[in-house]
């Protein structure tokens, strides 16, 4: 009985590293919709991608909004200007992000959207990367996700590493990931330090069988952004890539496809 137990275990074991690539949505299916709203998440669970990702700060008065920029400048379609810190929720819920300048009128009412609202509309259909950009907004975001009882349905991404430990403080299990444009094996060394369980890389990496085999002996999940490009996206699932971030989720997925066949 213990011999069959641990041939289950190993086979088990071995299994994990062979999972089919997840695919991330990111800033929500944001090539068909603006970024980061509520409607570009629609499209994310529509087309049926494994997570969709998206960023949040914290407001002057300590609600925690997505928003990749730490100002609304750049996503701004109604002329708004400010930095998210010195704004107010009320300030915020004023500017409208509908990116007329590539969907027209389209989406002109679209607005910045809470974490909680992103996580409502998530609940039971799409899991979440929920992307910390700042210091100090780490519990307003574990109360979001622990009100809303999703602690299964999202990980917790950073650039920060303190910010993770942060997270790994106030929650010993949640789902971790460390970004980092240029990764080695020292990563995943910091990784397990924290008990982390991904590490997400950028174009500076190029990811081999032989770095995933390492990171995957170290129960360590290697994922990589933003892979927009059909021919990387192929190369990337074929050699085994646990997660794929992507502007374009339906190519992803149709490549995913591909590759299961």
């Amino acid at each position: 009985m213990n011999r069959l137990i641990v041939v289950v275990m190993l086979v088990s074991s071995s299994l994990l590293t062979k999972a089919q690539t997840k695919i991330i949505a990111h800033r929500g299916f944001s090539e068909i919709a603006p970024e980061n709203t509520l409607i570009a998440f629609q499209k994310a669970i529509d087309c049926k991608a494994d997570y969709f990702e998206l960023d949040v700060h914290k407001t002057k008065d300590d609600s925690v909004v997505v928003i990749h920029d730490s100002s609304v400048d750049r996503t701004s379609s109604n002329d708004s200007k400010g930095k998210i810190a010195e704004m107010t929720y009320k300030d915020i819920s004023t500017v409208k992000v509908g990116n007329s300048k590539k969907f027209g009128d389209e989406y002109k009412d679209e607005k910045i959207p809470t974490l909680r609202e992103a996580l409502e509309l998530a609940k039971g259909k799409i899991k979440v990367c929920i992307e910390i950009k700042v210091y100090g907004v780490e519990k307003s975001v574990m109360k979001v996700v622990n009100d809303l009882e999703m602690n299964d349905q999202v990980i917790i991404f950073s650039f920060y590493y303190p910010v993770l430990a942060k997270i790994r403080q106030l929650d010993k299990n949640i789902p971790t990931l460390y970004l980092i444009s240029d990764a080695d094996n020292t990563t995943i060394d910091y990784a397990n330090v924290l008990n982390l369980n991904a590490i997400g890389v950028g174009g500076k990496t190029v990811v081999t069988k032989e770095f995933l085999d390492f990171a995957h002996e170290r129960e360590v999940e290697v994922w990589k952004w933003t892979v927009d490009n059909e021919k990387d996206m192929q190369q990337l699932i074929d050699v085994g890539l646990d997660g794929l971030i992507t502007n374009r989720p339906d190519k992803a997925m149709e490549k995913r496809r591909i590759a299961n066949n």
